[in-house]
């Protein structure tokens, strides 16, 4: 038994062995490699990272962080210090009988007094209408069913709408639940005449499994970086193009002026969206006015729900390819579209080129030029994840920043096949149900 125990040791130090030397020599050739590189060999293998990514990130930050400087010590317009306008919060529901009762009293426990509640029963075969009738039976919501489903979330948004009395629509999702401040917090900013819609900061809560799940991390991280970094600076500079359907407000007259939703695409937030932009009116974000949706606690719904937004947003793009043809519109949302068609789409493609040149043309240093790429990009993603931290609300957030490694090396690169999986059903013209 000694014997097989020293064995057993000796063989445990030979790998070990073997492997340090092999590190050794690895990280030996690497550094040969580096400093053979000169400065245009290095931007000709890494441009997409440095004039893209590296670029792009840090005009990010630092105009983030300059203006939060400047809002800090910069007294406010209390322009909505008494504005308090009637809303109708809508909540589209189809088969949420698990979710719709923490909606629903999450919306009545919201710091509004001049609110109503619409909850759409759009169509459920499950309790979601039966879990739902007693607030309505008590007088505390409008509870409005369809027999027959309308096979998208727009139909039930657009049933609410009908109903609504309010002066303000807030969509919120069935899955959604409302901070106490977070209606205050979007409405004010409508206080503005030139401001038509509203974007709130939805943030991910754990579900059942959600404390222990890495998928679930994993999104929140995203979100986070999202909405704090992505959807601030859209706000800040006038190129804002989505509000998410989880959680945004919209003036109803501008609502109802654009023939409500679409149900032509699968995104219905994101049409809606271009829409209002279409008006010349401002879309601004609300970081104060948060919400908590739950979001996929398993990799097939998440590339499910995935491969539904990728196909969404070019069915919506191509639906508004006028804004690319004629110039009646608005240069910042000419630009802010330009630009989602080149960072969502072509850079996609770009990357994948440059994966494929550097293993065609790199092909003994490939692993060297691959090393020294996630090196960068983590680099570049602890600066981004750092710097939503800070803006965020709520400073916990910066906890999240152990998860920058994952985003770099799994999250991102799956989640750029999947979109290319999304373009090919859009371009097989498969079918995709809300």
């Amino acid at each position: 038994m000694k014997a097989k125990n020293r064995f057993d040791e000796q063989l445990i130090l030979a790998i070990t062995w073997l492997f340090a030397v092999m590190l050794e020599q690895f990280w030996g050739n690497f550094i040969d490699w580096l400093n053979g590189l000169t400065i245009i060999d290095f931007l000709l293998i890494f441009w997409p990272l440095i004039l893209i990514d590296f670029t792009r990130s840090i005009l990010k930050c630092v105009l983030l962080l300059l203006h939060a400087l400047v809002i800090k010590f910069k007294r406010k317009k209390q322009l909505w210090e008494y504005f308090a306008p009637s809303v109708s919060i809508i909540i589209p529901a189809h088969n949420e009988e698990k979710v719709i009762e923490r909606a629903i009293i999450s919306a009545l426990e919201v710091d509004y007094s001049n609110k109503e509640i619409i909850v759409v029963d759009d169509g459920s075969a499950d309790r979601t209408y039966h879990v739902a009738y007693p607030y309505a039976q008590r007088g505390l919501i409008k509870l409005l069913r369809r027999r027959t489903a309308s096979g998208s979330k727009a139909g039930a948004l657009n049933y609410g709408i009908l109903f609504a009395s309010g002066d303000i629509i807030i969509t919120v999702d069935a899955d959604t639940l409302l901070e106490r401040n977070a209606i205050r917090e979007a409405v004010k900013h409508l206080a503005d005449p030139q401001v038509s819609a509203v974007s709130g900061n939805v943030r991910i809560l754990a579900g059942e499994h959600g404390g222990r799940n890495l998928l679930v991390k994993l999104q929140a991280y995203e979100y986070l970086l999202s909405l704090e970094l992505g959807r601030r600076f859209n706000s800040l500079i006038g190129t804002l193009l989505i509000i998410s359907g989880a959680f945004g407000a919209f003036w109803k007259s501008h609502v109802e002026h654009l023939g409500h939703y679409d149900k032509d695409t699968i995104t219905e937030d994101f049409d809606i969206t271009v829409k209002m932009r279409k008006l010349g009116k401002r879309l601004v974000f609300a970081e104060s006015a948060i919400a908590w949706t739950f979001c996929p606690e398993t990799w097939r719904d998440w590339v499910r729900q995935r491969i539904r937004w990728t196909r969404g947003q070019v069915e919506t793009l191509r639906k508004h390819s006028d804004i690319f043809s004629k110039r009646k519109f608005d240069f910042r949302l000419v630009a802010s579209v330009y630009d989602m068609v080149f960072t969502d789409i072509i850079l996609l493609f770009i990357r994948f080129s440059w994966l494929l040149f550097i293993g065609i043309c790199l092909s003994s240093a490939f692993v060297y030029a691959l090393l020294l790429s996630v090196v960068f990009y983590i680099a570049i993603e602890f600066l981004t994840i750092i710097t939503a931290g800070f803006l965020s609300p709520r400073k916990e957030d910066l906890k999240k920043a152990y998860l920058a490694p994952l985003i770099v090396l799994f999250y991102r690169p799956f989640y750029a096949v999947v979109r290319l999986k999304a373009y090919l059903d859009w371009l097989l013209k498969r079918q995709s149900r809300w």
